[in-house]
């Protein structure tokens, strides 16, 4: 092993092995990774370390109807340093009922060349007369006795 200090240590998280990485520079400037065990750990050390992403979910209000969240995800990763401002796109989003399950509610989002998705289906819920349909009471519209 080089005697150059360690620039960086790092768990891969490709496969279940979960590998302790070693990152150094060489004489060349070039990067030198150690303690992989199979062939996805050098290029998961050089891209973390070079061109860092990250991938997200959330949830965001859904408009017109009870149910009031929909769950969602990025299309792939994007660059660490755009985390927030994606974030920050993300929460002015209103979606409108319904949403479907794998629909984008906003292409390309901040010119990263990801998508938002929607992560499950919300139908178009009519509110009742007490405001929500069935709450609290298994969907059926039972009043609870005792009260």
């Amino acid at each position: 092993m080089s005697d150059r200090p360690v620039l960086d240590r790092l768990t891969c998280v490709l496969c279940p092995v979960g590998c302790e990485l070693d990152v150094r520079k060489d004489e060349a400037g070039e990067l030198d990774v150690r303690g992989n065990q199979c062939d996805k750990g050098v290029p998961f050390a050089v891209e973390e370390i070079l061109h860092p992403k990250r991938n997200l979910a959330t949830s965001v209000p859904v408009q017109g109807t009870a149910a009031t969240m929909v769950s969602v995800r990025l299309s792939g990763p994007v660059p660490r340093e755009m985390i927030f401002p994606v974030l920050a796109e993300i929460a002015r989003l209103r979606p409108e009922a319904p949403v479907s399950r794998g629909q984008v509610l906003i292409g390309d989002v901040l010119g990263t060349g990801v998508d938002v998705i929607a992560t499950r289906t919300v139908p178009l819920i009519s509110r009742g007369r007490s405001g929500f349909r069935g709450a609290g009471c298994g969907g059926r519209g039972r009043r609870a006795r005792g009260i």
